[in-house]
């Protein structure tokens, strides 16, 4: 009788781009749910190694955007201001939105990134979107905001702000290791109960 063949488990893989000025808790919260999910996370910073968030918290990353290759399960993006704004201006960013939006990967965007980031990207045409309470004023008329603290559309999953972060990390975690990991975690970490 042959042996039995050892179970090849797929790791899921999540990239997050971080830019000057982001939101400390929307980057780090996600960042922690997914590693303790087992999910391969790496950080990338769009010009610098060593990424100075909104209230002065710098994050060193894993490597500089510009040398990712590849695509991965799921892009987060961090809001905060200007983080959002810079995250915006990257034209190899824009790219990977609208590649990995075309195959049907998750693109994840907190706080003011749906509006500053993914709508001029041309991705939220008709579909429920979540952001920054306020900032769906900037929103194109087609896209349908949301008052949800996370609202999922597809592929595409959106929050509000550093206090859905935990909601918006344990969503992420949920559509890549599924729900009773992502519980498990949410649990073990005193957020569900």
């Amino acid at each position: 009788m042959a042996p039995k063949k050892k179970e090849m488990k797929m790791i899921k893989k999540a990239l997050v781009v971080l830019a000057e000025g982001f939101e400390e808790v929307e980057a780090v919260t996600p960042i922690d749910i997914l590693r303790r999910c087992e999910v391969e996370v790496t950080v990338a910073g769009l010009r610098s190694e060593i990424v100075p968030g909104a209230h002065n918290l710098a994050i060193k990353t894993d490597i500089m955007f510009e040398q990712y290759e590849g695509m991965p399960d799921v892009l987060i993006l961090p809001g905060g201001m200007p983080g959002a704004e810079n995250l915006a201006s990257s034209v190899k960013l824009k790219d990977l939105i609208v590649k990995m939006n075309s195959s049907g990967k998750i693109i994840a965007a907190i706080c003011a990134s749906p509006v500053v980031v993914l709508d001029p990207s041309g991705i939220l045409s008709k579909r429920n979107v979540t952001c920054y309470p306020g900032m769906e004023k900037g929103f194109s008329p087609d896209v349908r905001p949301s008052k949800e603290d996370v609202a999922e559309d597809g592929n595409l999953i959106t929050s509000r702000g550093p206090w859905t972060a935990f909601s918006f990390g344990l969503k992420v975690a949920e559509k890549l290791v599924g729900q009773a990991k992502a519980e498990m975690v949410g649990s073990q970490m005193l957020y569900l109960k």
